[in-house]
Order: C-alpha cells, then structure tokens, then sequence
C-alpha cells in the first residue's frame, strides 16, 4: 500500500485503493504546506469510536506505545508500508480522548522529515482507510477519502494548512 514517488501519482492511487480489504476510494489529493498541523487537524475531525491511527518511522522517542490500546501489530486495513529498512510501526484508537493524547505524545518529539520521524500515517474508520500519508506526506501520496468533506478542506486551505486539494 505504499506511495512510490516512482510510480506516476495515479499508479500509486490505483494500487493503495486495489486492495479489496479496505475498499478505500480516495477523494481527495492533499497538497500539504503544514503536516504536523494537517495531521493533528484531521485526528480530531476523524477521531470516533470505531477509528484507528497508525504511524510508521522512527518512533521509539515518543510516548506512543503507552497510550492505552497501543498495539505494534498491523490490521486489515493498517498495515506496514516499508519492509526494508524495518521502521516502528504502531496502531493506536483514535477516539476523542485519545487524540490529545497522540498529539501530546508527538509533538516536538517527533521530526516530520527524512527518516528521523513519521514516514507513512494512516487513519481508518468504520474499517476503511480514511486519510493517507506516505513518504513524509510527499504531495503525490496524501489523501482523504469521503469521510472528510470538502468543507473542512476548504477551511485548512484558507487556515495555510494546506496549499491546495484536487479531486483524486
């Protein structure tokens, strides 16, 4: 399910969403300006009960392994996106109390470039991909699909979030 800049950008869509497991349709593309704010942005508009996060880099400075539910095992739909060189990889609930939570345990603790930090984030709900973020949110894998509206897009982009969002 990774995003590989060496495939053309509509290549690396048409294999994240050819996985039947997950049946995600993204809707969006991102053009990020800010990721630790597009990040925190969408955990709290996609954090529910029936949601999950994963994060995969280089993680072992943060606090992310002792939020309650933490698990170092991939799911149906939160999986592993590097094999080589094996990263840390975490799946935690992304709920309304423990999105602070994510947020406290990651912020200036963790680099946003380059191998030092978050490389790939995924974000599920009701058991399908929601938000993807792979390569250090490169502009060619970042998406949403349909459960963020085009609204709260609109809204990151006034807010200097986002540069742009085009249909995917």
């Amino acid at each position: 399910m990774a995003c590989s800049r060496q495939m053309t950008p509509s290549a690396a869509i048409m294999l994240l969403v050819s996985d039947s497991i997950t049946s995600a349709q993204p809707r969006f593309r991102l053009h990020t300006k800010h990721k630790p704010e597009l990040l925190f942005a969408l955990m709290r508009t996609l954090a529910r009960e029936d949601a999950r996060i994963s994060f995969e880099g280089r993680l072992s400075h943060t606090e992310l392994v002792k939020i309650a539910g933490a698990s170092l095992n991939e799911t149906e739909v939160l999986k592993r996106n590097t094999t080589s060189p094996r990263m840390d990889f975490v799946v935690l609930p992304l709920t309304p109390g423990t999105a602070p939570e994510i947020e406290k345990a990651i912020v200036s603790k963790v680099a946003f470039k380059d191998y030092a930090g978050i490389v790939h984030v995924q974000i599920e709900r009701q058991g399908r991909l929601a938000f993807l973020a792979c390569d250090h949110f490169h502009e060619d894998c970042v998406w949403v699909s349909e459960a963020v509206p085009a609204t709260f897009l609109a809204e990151l982009v006034k807010n200097r979030v986002l540069y742009s969002y085009s249909p995917a």
